[in-house]
C-alpha cells in the first residue's frame, strides 16, 4: 500500500533531497536546491504530483487510471499521482520519482549544482 510515509521514505532517499511542509497549502513539497520535484497533497484526496518527459506523462495518463495531468502545475510537465488507493507497485512509485528528481536536478544550472555540493 502507498502512504505518505512511503512516499516521503523514497523521495529523501535522494541526493541532497530536502523537505518543507506549507501549512497553508496543506502540503508537503520536496526540493533539489532551490526547485521542488515532488509535490504531497494531503487533504481528503492525498494526490501526489511529480514531474516527468511530456511524451512519458501521456503515455502515463492512458495507461494507468490513477495518474493525471497535474493539478494546479504545468499540464505538459507534471502529473498527479492519486496514490491512496492506487494499485501501483512500490517499485513503479520508486521510478516515478527517481526520474523526477533526476529531470529537475539536470535542470540545475552549473553553479547551482556546485553549491548544492558545498551545502551538504
Amino acid at each position: 500500500m502507498i502512504t505518505f510515509q512511503v512516499i516521503e521514505k523514497i523521495a529523501l532517499t535522494q541526493s541532497k533531497a530536502f523537505k518543507e511542509y506549507k501549512p497553508s497549502w496543506d502540503s508537503t513539497l520536496f526540493w533539489i536546491g532551490n526547485r521542488m520535484f515532488l509535490l504531497l497533497m494531503h487533504g481528503q484526496t492525498p494526490m501526489m504530483n511529480f514531474k516527468n518527459d511530456p511524451f512519458v506523462n501521456i503515455h502515463l495518463r492512458e495507461t494507468y487510471p490513477d495518474i493525471t495531468a497535474a493539478y494546479h502545475m504545468n499540464k505538459k510537465h507534471w502529473n498527479t499521482l492519486y496514490y491512496k488507493h492506487t494499485a501501483i507497485s512500490e517499485v513503479f512509485l520508486e521510478q516515478l520519482i527517481r526520474e523526477s528528481y533526476e529531470i529537475v536536478f539536470d535542470s540545475l544550472t552549473k553553479k547551482q549544482k556546485s553549491m548544492l555540493s558545498k551545502r551538504f
